[in-house]
């Protein structure tokens, strides 16, 4: 027998049919509706921007460690530098580069492209070190006293497709540079 309820179809959540009786739920129809459908969308929205910041984070902290890996370098060739030092006669300045590359650990950068100048003591003239042209600029790395910068410019790629989008060619490109003052030593013994 019905309830004066289920006559009237107040029952929550089911149907009713002609009769009073609970209609019998379609065959394949899931009993929530779309909710499936919608939980799959939402899910897919929100992954999608969960891996987006992932990699972001990862391509971050790859570049963070790639500037200062190669900012190292450069200071530790300054140092190298400033004391007046080289592997072989009239090598200074290949010596510093070699320097500076042993100490890279980020693959696909190199110091081919180092930028070394010098300045004299009370003097405004700078001598630099041009790698299109390394045999015009002997003596860039400086004799003692001199004021001597260091600067290598490097491109990274970014893994991140959407964000490689806003740095021109995909690359993230940054500049390390020392500056320092020459120890005292013998500039015969250098070039």
């Amino acid at each position: 027998m019905l309830t004066l309820g289920e006559r009237m179809g107040k029952l929550s959540g089911c149907t009713l049919d002609k009769t009073g009786r609970k209609a019998p739920l379609m065959q394949g129809a899931p009993k929530f509706g779309l909710a499936k459908g919608q939980s799959m969308v939402e899910y897919a929205m929100v992954v999608a921007l969960f891996f987006l910041v992932i990699f972001a984070v990862m391509d971050y902290g790859w570049l963070m460690f790639a500037k200062l890996n190669v900012q190292q370098a450069v200071d530790d060739g300054g140092r190298y530098a400033s004391t007046g030092q080289e592997t072989g006669s009239g090598n200074r300045i290949a010596s510093i580069i070699q320097q500076i590359q042993n100490e890279i650990a980020i693959p696909g950068v190199n110091a081919s492209n180092v930028s070394i100048c010098s300045t004299p003591p009370a003097s405004i003239t700078a001598s630099c070190y041009n790698p299109a042209n390394p045999s015009g600029t002997i003596g860039a790395a400086g004799g003692p006293g001199y004021t001597v910068t260091i600067s290598l410019t490097s491109s990274l790629p970014l893994m991140t497709p959407g964000l490689s989008k806003l740095f021109t060619g995909g690359v993230f490109t940054f500049t390390s540079s020392t500056t320092f003052v020459n120890e005292p030593f013998n500039p015969d013994q250098t070039d």
